[in-house]
């Protein structure tokens, strides 16, 4: 009996993580509305240690042929204390990111591990610094259309809406995902006309550091005084360290596909004070209610992604 469990089970699994690993472990982390351990997964460095066979390693349960692994975590001090704090939860989401009857890998266990602060090293270019920006605003992002989706489904947004009122819902929604708001934007640039500070709509930061600029304003057509001063507001002014910077637009009109059109043609047409890396470029369209475009600017030779986000409001 033991030797046919054997030759059925041998070479079943890939013992390899899933291709798509870090995916599955955001949107477990997502379901479980701990999007703020996400972050702090996705901002450590892991690897993983083969212990043998689960059985021996002390493993019980459908463990047959499946081998047992150990998760190395590290990170700042700050992530990994967040994490530790909620290891069941991790060891979980990792568990069931690993998908054990495909990979045959099941967690023992999890190691945390605090780098020093020599160890936090710099990127070594600034191609990898900027992919690393842009995977990090790719997350902002990725919430952003997340809320849009809900204002736009929401009667309570509409066109007699403030835009402030709508500021401050996006506001609220993303400090619920884990983020954390400066709220001392006094000195944090100058206004349009140069002459005094500038206050950012929303200025989100991780760990002490800066990550996203959101700069947000409502239209009705494509009105380019209001749309070029906010522009200028968030790229030009505020943006002092070249911040992944998002411009949402609330927009009331009964042909969005067409404004978006004139919208698009627009914004190709700013004459931004900086350098342009990229020129500007749309996104697939992640619903009826919202157009995405995004490029990539240059600061002083620090390039920086920007990117324009336009919901439908009735």
């Amino acid at each position: 009996m033991h030797k046919e469990r054997v030759e059925m089970g041998a070479y079943d699994f890939t013992y390899e993580l899933p291709n798509n690993f870090d995916n599955r472990v955001k949107q477990f982390f997502i379901q479980y509305n701990r999007h703020d351990v996400y972050i702090a997964f996705q901002q450590c460095k892991y690897e993983y240690e083969e212990q043998g066979l689960a059985y021996y390693a002390g493993l019980r349960g459908d463990n047959w042929d499946k081998k047992a692994i150990d998760f190395y975590i590290e990170g700042s001090s700050k992530n990994i204390n967040l994490l530790n704090s909620n290891s069941k939860l991790v060891k979980e989401v990792i568990g069931k990111a690993l998908k054990s009857n495909d990979s045959g890998y099941l967690v023992r266990d999890i190691f945390y591990l605090e780098l020093d602060q020599d160890e936090l090293v710099m990127p070594l270019s600034n191609e990898e610094r900027l992919n690393a920006d842009i995977k990090g605003a790719n997350e902002v992002l990725h919430d952003l259309i997340w809320i849009g989706e809900r204002v736009c489904a929401n009667v309570s947004y509409n066109a007699l809406s403030s835009e402030n009122t709508i500021n401050d819902y996006f506001r609220d929604m993303l400090l619920s995902k884990g983020y954390d708001e400066t709220k001392n934007q006094t000195r944090h640039g100058i206004s349009v006309s140069g002459k005094d500070a500038g206050e950012v709509d929303i200025l989100l930061t991780k760990g002490g550091n800066e990550i996203a600029i959101f700069e947000g304003l409502k239209l009705s057509s494509v009105n380019k005084d209001y749309i070029d001063e906010h522009i200028e507001k968030a790229v030009d002014n505020y943006n002092a360290l070249g911040t992944a910077t998002f411009i949402v637009s609330y927009v009331s009109t009964t042909n969005f596909q067409g404004f978006w059109e004139r919208f698009i043609e627009h914004i190709k047409c700013y004459l931004y004070r900086m350098e342009i890396k990229k020129l500007l470029q749309e996104l697939v369209y992640p619903n009826a209610a919202t157009r995405v475009a995004t490029a990539i600017l240059s600061r002083d030779g620090f390039d920086f992604p920007v990117y324009y986000i336009v919901f439908k409001i009735d």
